[in-house]
């Protein structure tokens, strides 16, 4: 008999919570990495449904799907039967198509690390079709690989490619372009009826200028340009 006390006993012990029934409440801290790594999952799991989304449609593309259910095309069965607008579904079936050629590790059952937002993916898309360029200098596949690094990861900035793109696109060597145009002006001008002799005069001189200065550059005595001296004033005006 006094075992079987001693054993409740014991038992009501071990089950005893702790005083007022109430459990230690998270820290701020806590719950921010609680919610962080729910939002984590959710956001993953919203680009994996993207990609099921675009390879559903491209096998309806692809089979001609539509057609058994009386659609002349993939817009029209889309825009009927899901009620997508013509520019989601392409964007949905160009992502689609890209990753399938670029990443189709994010198309595994149970893809494994980060996949990036793919409803804004352009920038990835545009950096990797650079990349594929055959002709693509050194210094600027460099700074390709690291911004794909940085898409990749989620740590792109828009602002910085940007930036790149426009500088880029300027072209290292701004004079010849500034000179081209200026010739196609005073083309143009010369054509005006009465003519402009003056405006003319002047562009030449510019032109000559400008023609003068790339040389220096090509030359690299750029740095003449810089400093103004009577021998700098020769050469510019010459």
């Amino acid at each position: 008999m006094k075992r079987t006390v001693r054993r409740r006993v014991s038992r009501t012990r071990k089950t005893r919570k702790p005083a007022g029934g109430a459990t230690k409440p998270k820290t701020a801290v806590q719950e921010a990495l609680e919610v962080t790594w729910v939002l984590k999952g959710h956001l993953k799991n919203a680009q994996i449904s993207y990609l099921r989304v675009g390879g559903l449609l491209a096998k309806v593309r692809e089979a001609k799907l539509f057609s058994a259910l009386g659609h002349p095309d993939i817009e029209s069965y889309a825009e009927q039967r899901l009620h997508l607008a013509r520019t989601s579904l392409y964007k949905y079936l160009r992502v689609y198509d890209w990753v399938s050629r670029n990443h189709k590790e994010w198309l595994e059952p149970k893809p494994q690390g980060f996949i990036p937002d793919l409803s804004d993916v352009a920038d990835l898309v545009w950096i990797e079709s650079e990349l594929e360029k055959k002709s693509l200098g050194k210094d600027a596949r460099a700074s390709l690989e690291t911004f794909r690094k940085q898409a990749l990861a989620g740590e792109l900035r828009q602002q910085d490619l940007s930036g790149w793109r426009k500088t880029r696109s300027r072209g290292p060597d701004t004079v010849k372009s500034v000179v081209s145009a200026l010739r196609r002006i005073r083309k143009r001008i010369a054509g005006l009826q009465p003519g402009l002799p003056e405006a003319i005069a002047q562009l030449d001189a510019l032109i000559d200028v400008l023609g003068n200065a790339r040389t220096l550059k090509l030359a690299g005595l750029d740095s003449v340009l810089n400093r103004e001296t009577p021998f700098s004033r020769q050469i510019l005006t010459a």
